[in-house]
């Protein structure tokens, strides 16, 4: 992405100003960090910064868009394919942990600063979220259908595997013994079998 790049008459937010605005909220949380410590770590004037985006709410706005759009698009397909339901929840759980760990700082961020947004931005993140853990429940549901996942508490499932994902951001280290594939599958190997109705024979339980 270039800096000159738009999208629609409004400029799309560089990269280097998304990956500054993540260090400095990062360091010095929502509430004190300031547009001009952004553009200083970002190397731009306050005004520069000003062309970019309007708001310290819409670069935490952004901060989601960044890795959410991406993992959205890519659940949609995933549940909309022939796989079984195991192997869509799979893939669902690698997406989910691999996008947090790729945007650990973006996520991060976002995860314990996200109260700030308002109106709009507010309900536009609200909505996305609870669409794509319908996502998660759409794929359980289909899993007991068949019977390969245990009946349950649908949406207690979903949060309870969202949840070990998505905090993935704050704990991933990229110089740590463990790469994102691995960790990825390793997560969905735990996850999926917690799901299962099969033993570790591959007969029912």
């Amino acid at each position: 992405m270039t800096e000159t790049q738009v999208t629609d008459e409004k400029p799309q937010i560089p990269e280097r100003i998304l990956a500054a605005a993540a260090r400095v909220m990062g360091r010095e949380g929502f509430a004190n960090a300031s547009l001009r410590q952004i553009a200083d770590e970002a190397g731009l004037t306050k005004a520069g910064l000003y062309y970019h985006v309007a708001s310290k709410e819409a670069l935490l706005y952004a901060l989601h868009e960044r890795f959410a759009n991406r993992l959205r698009e890519y659940s949609e397909r995933i549940a909309a394919t022939d796989l079984s339901p195991t192997d869509k929840l799979r893939e669902l759980v690698k997406q989910t942990v691999e996008t947090a760990a790729r945007y650990h700082a973006e996520g991060t961020v976002f995860l314990r600063e996200y109260t700030h947004l308002t109106g709009e931005m507010a309900a536009t993140v609200f909505e996305q979220r609870d669409r794509f853990r319908s996502i998660f429940e759409t794929v359980i549901d289909e899993g007991v259908a068949t019977g390969e996942f245990r009946p349950g508490k649908t949406a207690l499932d979903a949060l309870a595997i969202l949840g070990a994902c998505n905090y993935t951001a704050f704990w991933f280290d990229p110089d740590g013994a463990s790469d994102i594939d691995e960790i990825a599958e390793t997560f969905a190997d735990r996850l999926v079998y917690g799901m299962s109705t099969r033993d570790d024979k591959g007969g029912r339980a």
